[in-house]
């Protein structure tokens, strides 16, 4: 049986379901039938069959769109690609657009349906832990400039998000404790009592009852979070940014190749933990046996750039007026957004943090 969430967004409302085998049901959840373009990630063709079976048993007509996931979709070029297949299979404005992958393929495609045509519909089926838990939901979209991440997009939202936790099931391990790492964040920032009990085990073995309920706190979490500042403005939804200014930094200075997205955020968010207590905003003692929950997670070790990294994080897209703002914790669950962050801080918190890695 499925679980089912409703994002209510005056007048863009949008259900969220989350189950096994609900990549199937789209055609029930939507109004149809419709001409569907299904983007798909080429690595997962289980998905992919899934979705494109489900839709073809319902009478509508359906096109697959294979794309190879990664960072590299989310480029000017692959994206003009896409827009010239909607463009010679004549994709009209009732045409719905189908992002089946991970974050990397949702985000390209959710920025093709906002801007082809000025926007049509899309629906989202994420295949990754990490997409099933964030980027799906939201209704941000974007591609990757090479000053960083995710610079140019729009928000967008999706008619409908479906969330199928059977299609986690040929995931390698690091991807799911990549997913692990956003989950973690939620607790970390909203739900404190979440963050401690969560049984990251059980989540790694794919245990379904375990993995359900953590996709759903998670999700509940961030639709609470976009229905109170659905356009990122009023600082409510920037505590979901907690650990991705040097989160994102990472994965640039790595080419978007050195890190899972998850990975790199766990090291971000061991850094914000670092930093709130240069700060002054968390006590010393709080630190350790937050940073310990998190380096349960094994994650590739920390780049040795530290002032790449800092450069990089100036150029964050939370930066305004030329100073980059930081999310850090007074405690779990009490989110502070800090502009005056300086140089030296970041170097204090920087060598915390390495001595939290190194063992010391």
């Amino acid at each position: 049986m499925s679980r089912a969430l409703h994002l209510c967004l005056r007048g863009r409302d949008h259900p969220i379901h989350i189950g096994a085998g609900v990549a199937a049901e789209i055609p029930r959840l939507l109004d149809g039938p419709r001409r569907a373009f299904v983007v798909c990630d080429v690595a997962r063709p289980h998905a992919r069959t899934a979705v494109m079976d489900g839709l073809a048993a319902a009478g509508w007509a359906a096109d697959a769109l294979p794309v190879e996931a990664g960072e590299g979709l989310k480029t000017p070029a692959a994206v003009n690609a896409l827009y010239g297949e909607l463009l010679a299979r004549k994709a009209d404005r009732d045409a719905l657009l189908v992002a089946v992958g991970g974050g990397t393929v949702g985000d390209a495609a959710g920025f093709v349906a906002a801007t082809y045509l000025r926007g049509i519909d899309w629906v989202g089926v994420p295949t990754t832990l990490l997409a099933q838990v964030d980027s799906a939901v939201g209704g941000k979209t974007a591609i990757n400039h090479e000053a960083g991440k995710n610079l140019i997009g729009a928000f967008h939202q999706p008619a409908l998000v479906v969330c199928d936790t059977a299609l986690l099931a040929t995931l390698p391990r690091r991807e799911l404790v990549s997913g692990l790492g956003e989950v973690l964040k939620y607790g970390l920032v909203y739900d404190p009592p979440f963050f401690e009990r969560l049984a990251l085990d059980a989540c790694l073995a794919l245990d379904p009852p375990t993995l359900a309920g953590a996709i759903e706190t998670s999700l509940r979490w961030k639709c609470r979070a976009v229905e109170q500042d659905e356009l990122d403005r009023t600082g409510v939804r920037e505590a979901l940014n907690f650990g991705h200014t040097l989160g994102h930094a990472l994965e640039a200075a790595t080419g978007y190749a050195g890190y899972r997205h998850g990975e790199a955020i766990v090291w971000g968010m061991r850094f914000a933990l670092a930093l709130s207590v240069v700060r002054g905003h968390m006590a010393a003692a709080d630190r350790p046996p937050l940073d310990a929950r998190l380096a349960r997670l094994d994650v590739p070790p920390l780049l040795d750039a530290r002032d790449a990294l800092f450069e990089k994080t100036t150029r964050d897209k939370k930066s305004k007026g030329g100073r980059t703002r930081f999310v850090l914790l007074r405690r779990p669950g009490e989110v502070v957004l800090d502009p005056e962050v300086t140089r030296d801080d970041l170097a204090a918190a920087w060598d915390l943090l390495r001595e939290a890695a190194d063992g010391r």
